[in-house]
């Protein structure tokens, strides 16, 4: 049995939702479970089935920066416990220089004023490794070089972002990828529409079932039909779907009550689709087919069910439009979801044996919808979602970053039944509009420069309609502009054709 005890100077910074939230990773960067209890010398323990060196991942409190998923580095299996705080700086500022380095191999220019934050990371680091024997100094030491290392990191990635859009941005002029804003549920109003075009290139048309087939065998597409005009009008390219979401807010509730029948619920999925698909053929340039399979959803289908009907709608979607291109996107994609389902294909794993099936697959849909819990991923710093799509990335298919940042964390009437709330900070703090600009400033960048991103969604424009994120529109409530849409606006303009 495997066990690693975690002391630090001020149990309050690690909450009882912090505790829940945490998790182990190998090598593999797969979550295992952990028996996760307070012992009596006052240390956090942890204990697998597995005897092996990992890293811990928890939710950490940092000054100016809210909650982040924080990590340490790999450490090994041990009685004697770790000062928890020296740890996750010790790993922050791994995965700092690390990038740094690869980058610079790559032809990355630092410039001075990164050098100097950087190496006052590592300074403030060395003084709170060799002081652990006074764990109040050493903690607070570490958690300044945490708060360093993330502030190089932004400075990092806007370099990073700003070199290689030069770059391809001398190759090729303004660059191809796809820019688009989810419609939502219901018609637009006009007096936004120039601001939508004006921060979109593209436009998703959801494809809710729900409400396309609210009873069996009688279909409205009424909506559907206004929101392919409007995109239509506007020569914005048009992504369809997802055509099946497993979930019991996408699915009909004729279809969710009676989901245990599988080869009930795979006729019902292949005749939607078809139907859909049939309909529409011709005008979407891109079938979403699947989206979040990978993810029980509360519903009684298993990963191979899952599996399965994820292929049946790639299929179907090919047999009645085999011209237009095809994906399907997976949530949680850093697994988080498997803390509580420990048996659960790991979402890469799903991914790629739905690759290695050569189902003719344009490219993967990644959902990272951040700062939502527990029905989304835990907020992460730039670097750690930079990763993500280098990981990816190795499946070898275009990746389609499908995004969304809350900007409040009070009640949303408009707000579906998901339980994808926004995160607190440990002192109870809201995001904000402030932290949602500053975090779209500094993230949408840098994906726009990964060669292997070719498409990014802002998963929901609208909070003025029923929607699933709470209040992760970039218009408000009551339908007016927040901050951030100046800057996805600004994006659009200066990168994008």
């Amino acid at each position: 049995m495997g066990l690693m005890r975690f002391h630090t100077p001020q149990r309050e910074r690690v909450t009882r939702e912090a505790v829940e939230r945490s998790y182990i990773t190998g090598l593999d960067c797969v979550p295992t479970q952990a028996r996760k209890s307070w012992d009596g010398e006052g240390a956090l323990r942890l204990e697998r089935d597995i005897d092996e060196s990992g890293c811990l991942h928890i939710p950490w409190e940092v000054d100016g920066y809210g909650t982040l998923l924080l990590s340490t580095s790999s450490l090994m299996e041990r009685a004697r416990p770790y000062q928890l705080p020296v740890e996750l700086a010790r790993g922050t500022i791994n995965r700092l220089r690390t990038k740094s380095s690869v980058w610079q191999m790559a032809g990355l220019e630092v410039t001075a004023e990164l050098a100097s934050e950087l190496d006052s990371a590592v300074r403030t680091f060395a003084q709170a490794a060799t002081n652990q024997n006074q764990p109040a100094l050493s903690s607070r030491l570490a958690e300044d070089a945490i708060r360093q290392s993330l502030d190089a990191m932004a400075l990092l990635a806007q370099q990073y972002s700003r070199q290689v859009l030069e770059s391809r941005h001398r190759n090729a002029g303004q660059l191809p990828t796809l820019l688009a804003g989810n419609l939502g549920g219901s018609t637009m109003p006009e007096n936004l529409e120039p601001m939508f075009v004006a921060a979109f290139n593209a436009a998703v048309i959801p494809f809710n079932w729900r409400c396309a087939e609210p009873e069996c065998d009688k279909d409205d597409w009424a909506e559907t039909d206004r929101q392919l005009k409007l995109c239509l009008r506007h020569r914005l390219k048009i992504l369809g779907g997802p055509l099946m979401r497993l979930d019991r807010s996408s699915l009909p509730g004729w279809v969710a009550d009676r989901c245990r029948d599988f080869n009930w619920l795979s006729g019902c999925i292949a005749r939607y689709i078809s139907n859909a698909v049939k309909r529409y053929k011709g005008q979407v340039h891109l079938w979403h087919c699947s989206a979040a399979a990978n993810v029980a959803a509360g519903l009684p289908l298993s990963d191979e069910q899952r599996l399965r009907l994820a292929v049946l709608a790639i299929e179907t979607t090919r047999r009645c439009d085999p011209r237009t291109p095809v994906i399907v996107s997976f949530d949680q994609p850093w697994g988080e979801y498997m803390v509580e389902t420990p048996f659960a294909l790991p979402p890469m794993h799903f991914a790629e044996m739905m690759v290695r099936a050569e189902l003719g697959l344009a490219g993967i849909g990644l959902e990272l919808n951040l700062g939502y819990w527990p029905d989304g991923s835990l907020p992460r710093d730039l670097l750690e979602i930079g990763q993500l799509i280098d990981q990816w990335s190795q499946l070898g298919l275009p990746l389609i970053p499908m995004i969304s940042i809350p900007s409040g964390c009070d009640d949303d009437p408009l707000a579906s039944q998901s339980t994808a709330r926004p995160v607190r900070s440990v002192a109870g703090d809201c995001p904000s509009i402030d932290s949602q600009k500053r975090l779209i400033e500094q993230l949408l960048p840098m994906l726009t420069a990964k060669q292997s991103v070719q498409a990014i969604v802002w998963n929901q424009v609208f909070d003025s309609a029923d929607h699933r994120f709470a209040h992760g529109g970039l218009f408000d409530a009551s339908s007016r502009p927040k901050p951030s849409l100046t800057s996805v606006i600004g994006l659009r303009r200066d990168h994008l054709q």
